[in-house]
């Protein structure tokens, strides 16, 4: 049985809770970076070479000048507004140079696309999607809303095959992170009106619910030995081997966890301002 496999059946076993009355905090080794001009930003993903993607706002909170940025180890920053864009958002990025996002051109025309070493090309199904995480094998996971208003999950092969997701008896489905095994994290809204994390590997589905968050579970990525991250409730979240462990930039007010990278690097952001790259443990 693969780790990822094994992950998952151990995950099924503790489904809706855990055993932990206590949830402590993870060993971190953190390195921040503050982009020029100190706009706000949202960090979507991460690669096993420490280079960070996102999404950073210049305008107000009126109005709002979202542009897709590339943050590489050294501190450097490239941005990637495509020509006659008026918004970029990267949703992740994997080791062999590809991206996904959104960019928005001067009709007001929104775009999903892959960037895959240069080359740009549209995601076209499912109509409207927001792509987010891509393995090695530039399969996409994301999500997108049918006509009523629902969310569906997606997963799109690098052929341009899609599978639907849609986690048995949810309102909503989102599909947010993917490991090169094709284990797939995301949450799903429930008929109680709560958001539960979930993972999905091979047609099997198991709920994740983070510690103290039984309003508000969000997962956002998964490693390949199958190690997770996620938000509960304002509050970043490692998951390991059955247990939880809280993320916490020292000095910050706010830590948010976006993603983990295939070998186990992990980003996110703090206060808003500054994205942060993590080795926890």
């Amino acid at each position: 049985m693969s780790r990822t496999l094994a992950f998952i059946g151990l995950v099924l076993l503790v489904s809706g809770g855990f055993l932990h009355s206590q949830t402590p905090q993870a060993s971190c080794t953190f390195k921040i970076h503050a982009l020029a001009s100190n706009p706000n930003v949202m960090v979507t993903g991460v690669n096993d070479f420490g280079t960070i993607v996102g999404m950073a706002d210049f305008g107000t909170s009126s109005s709002p000048q979202f542009r897709a940025f590339i943050l590489y180890p050294d501190g450097s920053t490239v941005y990637w507004p495509p020509s006659g864009a008026k918004m970029s958002s990267f949703g992740g990025h994997n080791d062999v140079y590809a991206y996904t996002g959104v960019y928005v051109d001067s009709s007001n025309t929104r775009h999903a696309f892959l960037l895959n070493r240069g080359n740009l090309s549209s995601i076209v199904r499912p109509y409207g999607s927001v792509p987010a995480g891509i393995n090695k094998y530039n399969s996409i996971v994301g999500s997108y809303s049918d006509s009523n208003g629902n969310s569906h999950g997606f997963k799109r092969y690098s052929n341009g095959t899609v599978v639907h997701l849609n986690y048995p008896g949810a309102v909503g489905t989102h599909a947010i992170g993917i490991n090169d095994s094709g284990a797939i994290v995301g949450f799903y809204d429930g008929t109680d009106g709560a958001e539960h994390g979930f993972i999905y590997h091979n047609g099997a589905w198991a709920k994740l619910q983070l510690p103290n968050a039984p309003l508000s579970t969000e997962l956002y990525g998964i490693s390949n030995a199958g190690v997770i991250v996620g938000q509960g409730q304002a509050h970043a979240y490692l998951y390991a081997s059955g247990q939880a462990k809280e993320i916490v930039v020292p000095g910050s007010t706010e830590t948010d966890v976006r993603g983990i990278a295939p070998k186990g690097l992990i980003a996110g952001m703090s206060d808003n301002k500054h994205a942060f790259l993590a080795t926890c443990h």
